[in-house]
Parts: structure tokens; C-alpha cells; sequence
């Protein structure tokens, strides 16, 4: 339970200072980049949901027929 919770802030506070870098360099590159790792992690969130709810995969078993 710890080890999740210090991997999902170590990350966002990762995301956050890279989009902070980008935004030194130029302003509207910091909200391109924060906006760019908003999709990733939505695109990542809803595979992982579809890959959580697919049925189980029906065996071949002509012995339980």
C-alpha cells in the first residue's frame, strides 16, 4: 500500500517538474507538456480499466463437456 502511494507521488511530482522545466524555457510549452502527460495518463488509466473488466477467456476442455 506504501510502496503504491510513494511510486504515484514520486511520479507526479516527476510530471510536475518537468512540465515546470518546460514552462521556464517557454511559458506555453509547460501546458503542452502538462496537457501531453494529461492524455498519457488518461489513455494508460482507460487501458488499464478495459484490460481490468475483459471476461476470462473460455478453455478448450473437452473433458469438462
Amino acid at each position: 500500500m506504501l510502496i503504491n502511494f510513494i511510486t504515484f507521488t514520486v511520479g507526479l511530482l516527476g510530471v510536475g517538474l518537468v512540465a515546470f522545466g518546460a514552462w521556464l524555457i517557454l511559458p506555453a510549452a509547460g501546458y503542452i507538456t502538462a496537457g501531453a502527460f494529461c492524455l498519457l495518463w488518461s489513455w494508460l488509466a482507460a487501458n488499464a480499466a478495459a484490460r481490468a473488466t475483459q471476461p476470462a477467456k473460455p478453455t478448450n476442455n473437452e473433458e469438462e463437456s
